[in-house]
């Protein structure tokens, strides 16, 4: 959750106001969590993990180019989870930011080392006081807004284009960058729990959660906007009672080092698939197991302190970027599953090389890397702004990364007639 409000509070920044704010996050949420729930949906039928999936549009080795982009993927968010638990210590003890960043690190490290049930255990105990924390946060907000002299300028801002749209591609990139491993979730369901049960509760859940804390983030940064997203908070809080601002932080302090161990462990699982079908005999022991965990951390944790200084321009530049490199997987995943394949794959095919899908599949490749250039005159950023986005002052690239690489790989995987007429003599997946 507190990512998720750090990622509202960005909205915080662009002088929509709370109305216009909320809207576009809204708006974004609704598309950005579409991606996201076809993906959840994925899993029961297959059982798998998303990216191993993958390698049916990609090939088995082929598979390996999007997974690079995941584990950069999970290494951000683990230092963005890293640097908004160090801001939560440093209120709460005086710790700095380099220590918090250092200790969050530590606890990480130490919930990964003793397993995958134990993180989810911590979730699970963790989750519901989560929840009656942020109700609290919303509840003092609300009741203190109109004395906060900041607030209530903010309400009456009006329209703009160019922010708005920002705000909406920020809300719809950071729940599409879900995609890559939602399904390693909804896989445990049952083998016939339908599609469209999957994916409306994940939806609806999603969605619910979405809008109330992304939007908590934009009226606590409108609130407070000389804080960060985690001093606001803890403002927010004690105007409350002075209890409940400790109670927050070490709520945020342990929910943010479980998180950051099951970005940790997915960056390990990501790049131990990656070793492990290039070095095909190899058998992973505990102690390299331990060898990856101990330095994908320790990267973590330096690009943490590498962002420190000036986390919500940092965070929201991470995003663009990695979402540049996601969204044409998500699209060509996509179509191949629901528009070509319907549903219909071999399992036990995708864990060999010389299987029916092959080693590389030129079909995706090639729609994946014409559908990350394409992108390029589309970008606005701050590490870039193409010809065609500096025309229009806002960055639609994410919308171009959805439509090219999907058509493409579309018009290219239907020339496959053979292997698409064998694949649909298959029943629909299942576990194998």
């Amino acid at each position: 959750m507190a990512v998720t409000l750090a990622t509202g509070a960005i909205a915080g920044t662009t002088g929509l106001g709370l109305l216009w704010g909320s809207i576009a996050i809204v708006a974004g949420a609704l598309i950005g969590t579409v991606f996201m729930a076809y993906h959840s949906a994925q899993g029961p039928r297959l059982g798998l993990p998303q990216m191993i999936q993958s390698r049916a549009q990609f090939g088995f080795y082929g598979a390996n180019l999007p997974m690079i982009i995941v584990i950069a993927m999970y290494l951000g968010y683990y230092a963005g989870g890293a640097i908004l638990g160090a801001q939560a210590l440093n209120l709460l003890s005086g710790m700095s930011i380099g220590a918090g960043v250092a200790l969050l690190t530590v606890l990480s490290l130490v919930l990964v080392l003793f397993g995958y049930n134990l993180m989810h255990r911590v979730g699970w105990i963790i989750t519901p006081i989560y929840v009656v924390v942020f109700t609290l946060l919303t509840a003092s907000l609300i009741g203190h807004w109109h004395s906060l002299t900041i607030a209530t300028a903010l309400p009456a801002a009006h329209f703009q284009l160019k922010p708005f749209f920002f705000v909406v591609s920020i809300a719809a990139a950071y729940y599409i960058s879900y995609g890559p491993y939602v399904a390693d979730y909804s896989r445990y369901l049952p083998v016939e729990t339908s599609t469209a049960q999957t994916f409306w509760y994940t939806y609806a859940g999603t969605i619910a959660s979405a809008i109330w804390i992304m939007v908590l983030g934009a009226g606590i940064q409108m609130a407070f906007g000389n804080d960060d997203a985690i001093t606001g908070t803890a403002r927010v809080a004690s105007g409350m009672n002075g209890w409940l601002r400790s109670i927050t932080l070490i709520t945020l302090v342990f929910g943010l080092a479980n998180i950051d161990a099951l970005n940790i462990y997915g960056a390990m699982m990501s790049s131990l698939t990656i070793v492990t079908s290039i070095f095909r005999h190899l058998t992973v022991n505990r102690c390299q197991r331990t060898a990856f965990i101990v330095t994908l951390s320790a990267i973590g944790g330096l690009i943490a302190g590498a962002a420190s200084n000036d986390f919500l321009h940092a965070y929201e530049n991470f995003i663009f970027f990695i979402v540049t490199f996601l969204i044409p997987w998500s699209a060509i995943n996509l179509v191949d599953y629901y528009w070509i394949r319907k549903g219909r794959y071999v399992p036990a095919e995708l864990f060999t090389p010389d299987g029916r899908y092959g080693r590389f599949n030129a079909a995706g490749l090639a729609s994946y890397t014409i559908g990350c250039l394409c992108q390029i005159p589309f970008i606005s950023q701050e590490f870039y702004t193409g010809r065609i986005a500096s025309q229009l002052g806002f960055d639609v690239a994410w919308i171009v990364g959805i439509i090219v690489p999907g058509s493409l790989y579309y018009l290219l995987t239907r020339k496959k007639s053979g292997q698409l007429e064998a694949d649909a003599q298959l029943p629909e997946s299942a576990r194998g």
